[in-house]
């Protein structure tokens, strides 16, 4: 009987771990999505998906750049981000810390912002981290507030693209009559209809 009442427990004890375990990966999967969804908000110009990002009254740390609300770092960057020929951020290394609603993670990210320069197009590009601490409110995994470490950067003339290769031997279509899914900075992505699209 002992054994029946200690093997139960012992059995109960792991099946707590096991909940709260489940509880902690779905939470890290929640905030992955919250951390790559700002990327896609940002590179395709969406500005209601940024925003989605933050619970209200979030904060965000981008010093010198910008330091104060979300909203009002989305304000700022837009007209920046839009004066570009393309953004690309990219993330990786994603630490999460959850305890119960609350959360924090450290991601390390680098951005390509394409732009004209005085002397033709060039790339800056840079790395650095995004440090946040999270919330989950009514289901919802939020930031809180979002600080960006700053790690290196430089700046890359473009000598040549891809659609310049025309007298350049680097690839030959297989396909040439093919259409191409051309990117867009907005809602007209060929990304929003595929993946609205499950069928």
């Amino acid at each position: 009987m002992a054994l029946t009442v200690r093997g139960s427990l012992i059995l109960a004890m792991q099946e707590e771990r096991s909940k709260a375990s489940l509880a902690d990966l779905a939470a890290k999967q929640a905030i992955t999505e919250v951390i790559h969804r700002y990327c896609r908000g940002m590179d395709r110009m969406d500005r209601e998906l940024t925003l989605s990002c933050w619970h209200p009254g979030g904060t965000d740390d981008h010093a010198p750049l910008y330091h104060g609300s979300a909203a009002g770092f989305i304000q700022w960057l837009w007209p920046v981000h839009a004066a570009m020929i393309s953004t690309r951020h990219v993330v990786s290394n994603i630490l999460i810390n959850v305890d119960g609603d609350l959360a924090t993670s450290e991601t390390y990210w680098t951005v390509t912002l394409r732009t004209a320069g005085p002397r033709g197009l060039v790339d800056i590009v840079g790395g650095g981290r995004y440090l946040d601490r999270l919330e989950c409110i009514d289901g919802r995994w939020a930031f809180r507030h979002r600080q960006s470490v700053h790690d290196w950067d430089r700046v890359d003339p473009v000598v040549n693209t891809m659609s310049d290769a025309g007298a350049l031997p680097l690839l030959v279509p297989n396909n040439p009559e093919a259409p191409v899914s051309k990117s867009a900075r907005d809602r007209g992505d060929p990304s929003y209809l595929y993946l609205a699209n499950l069928g």
